[in-house]
């Protein structure tokens, strides 16, 4: 990867990261619902805000944002279609091969980013698939989260004779809630839940590490709202403060972006 790419991947990481928090407090204005804890998250929204936030850059760099992308087209897109190979004078058409999924060819990807080059013998420029991302909502099961991320290590692992796979990195993106409406959590059990979803994908991704041994895993947390139990404050004394107030004002919320990118 050029320096130039390296400072793209970077930006739009962070990007990614700001678009995940964004989304998180428009469902706050748009479910009426103004404490900072969420249990539940309209995905569609984090999608649109992620899009939104990257719209900047794209426009910058020449990249289109597509929403809602074919999984077949992802897959088959990170080559180009045909090159000339040969002298002038007797030329030869190569063309990619059949990356279609084998799990569902109706399957789309909630983001994907593409840019339009031409690679050697490529006769015209076409749109190839750079960066895939994949959304899930607050406390979706590992499974769901998982399948996602085994789509894009996939996508990232495919090999063509026709020319390089164009996706440099993929991103996988997730909430949890470490407590609930009905309960109140302290800064050591934040601490200890934490390190274990933590630990959960540190083994995870050791197991895969055989089934894509050019890929790397990665996963970074990112705070969207921290209300330890002893952080609460009864600042006024004219209030009677009762503990539904506790619980409303209480409570962690964490979203996390597994990064997966060649090694």
């Amino acid at each position: 990867m050029s320096q130039e790419k390296k400072e793209i991947v970077n930006k739009i990481e962070t990007l990614v990261k700001e678009g995940l928090i964004k989304g998180y407090k428009q469902n706050i204005c748009f479910t009426q619902n103004y404490s900072d804890l969420q249990s539940r998250v309209i995905e569609y929204l984090i999608v649109v805000n992620i899009a939104q936030t990257l719209e900047s850059l794209a426009q910058q760099r020449g990249i289109q944002i597509n929403l809602e992308y074919s999984l077949n087209d992802f897959y088959n897109n990170a080559f180009p279609g045909y090159i000339s190979t040969g002298e002038i004078f007797a030329t030869d058409l190569k063309k990619r091969g059949n990356h279609s999924p084998k799990d569902s060819k109706s399957k789309r990807l909630d983001i994907v980013l593409t840019e339009e080059n031409r690679v050697a013998g490529e006769i015209f420029t076409s749109y190839k698939s750079f960066v895939g991302i994949e959304v899930k909502s607050i406390n979706q099961h590992h499974k769901k989260i998982k399948k996602d991320v085994q789509r894009l290590a996939i996508a990232m692992s495919l090999v063509d004779s026709v020319g390089t796979n164009n996706i440099e990195v993929c991103f996988a993106c997730f909430f949890r809630r470490f407590d609930n409406d009905s309960t109140t959590i302290s800064k050591d059990e934040i601490e200890i839940k934490d390190e274990s979803e933590k630990k959960y994908w540190k083994d995870y991704f050791e197991s895969i590490e055989k089934d894509y041994p050019t890929l790397s895993f990665e996963l970074n947390p990112i705070i969207v709202a921290s209300l330890p139990v002893e952080n609460f404050s009864y600042t006024n004394p004219e209030i009677d403060y009762e503990y539904s107030d506790l619980l409303e004002n209480s409570g962690y919320v964490s979203a996390y972006v597994i990064k997966i990118f060649l090694k």
